[in-house]
């Protein structure tokens, strides 16, 4: 059996949970948030040349996703006993589910779907990075669900890549389309009046998100920072925000009001 997974956190503490149980079970995880930066390419290396010019960060290029993701493929193909995870939630997974469906469709295939409460939440979960082992057993020891293609439609990546947007988010249960500026509003807000180390205001700014439909990541809120940046309504010593590796070289914003 391979377990599919849309997201690190949730695969790491997967991993985790098989290994307390014994278990010798793959999982792989698309590394990629396929819910912002462009998709109509279908190219991972072009994608990757895009985050680097908009959300670059210290650690490295974006170039490696091309590679991992090919790596992601090459796994899934090797077993067909599959066993796909999501929290319907969350766009960053259910962009990543509807392009797996895209590329190997869902026939055979069993879903665990976290679209209900779990001991200890009194919601469904916003994405299933945020659970601990508990409540990933929890999701493990239910029944899993065959794919519906009603629900969850092969075509709808397609559809996406069409409309060539370049931010997806979670409408009333479904993946659409949104434009990019969607969020700029909310994140403009969430920046202090008072220069602040932009490491700080990305992690406020994640957390305050938890209480929207769309929970907002690091590297996309860096992109929406430097267009808050360029066009006047934040202040950024040494240049556009970015991320950074050396915490003396943090960039230090402020909102302009």
């Amino acid at each position: 059996m391979i377990h599919i997974v849309f997201g690190s956190s949730a695969a790491g503490m997967l991993r985790q949970l098989l290994v307390s149980r014994g278990l010798r079970q793959r999982v792989v995880d698309l590394q990629d948030c396929l819910h912002w930066g462009p998709i109509s390419s279908g190219h991972f290396q072009s994608r990757g040349a895009w985050l680097d010019e908009h959300s670059p960060c210290e650690l490295g290029s974006h170039g490696w996703l091309d590679e991992a993701t090919a790596k992601f493929c090459q796994r899934v193909e090797a077993d067909d006993d599959r066993l796909i995870w999501v929290a319907p939630r969350c766009a960053a997974e259910l962009s990543g589910l509807y392009w797996f469906l895209a590329q190997f469709g869902g026939a055979g295939a069993r879903m665990v779907i976290a679209d209900y409460h779990l001991g200890g939440w009194n919601e469904a979960p916003p994405t299933l990075g945020m659970l601990d082992e508990k409540a990933i057993g929890e999701l493990f020891d239910g029944t899993p669900s065959t794919w519906d293609e009603q629900r969850f439609p092969r075509d709808r990546w397609f559809g996406l890549m069409a409309e060539d947007a370049l931010l997806r988010i979670v409408d009333a249960g479904k993946l659409r389309s949104a434009p990019e500026n969607s969020f700029d509003d909310f994140i403009w807000q969430q920046v202090p009046d008072r220069p602040t180390n932009v490491r700080r205001v990305v992690g406020n700014i994640m957390v305050a998100s938890f209480d929207l439909e769309n929970s907002l990541h690091d590297d996309f809120i860096i992109w929406r920072l430097r267009e808050l940046f360029r066009k006047g309504k934040i202040r950024s010593e040494g240049g556009p925000p970015r991320q950074v590796v050396d915490a003396e070289s943090v960039p230090i914003i402020q909102r302009i009001d």
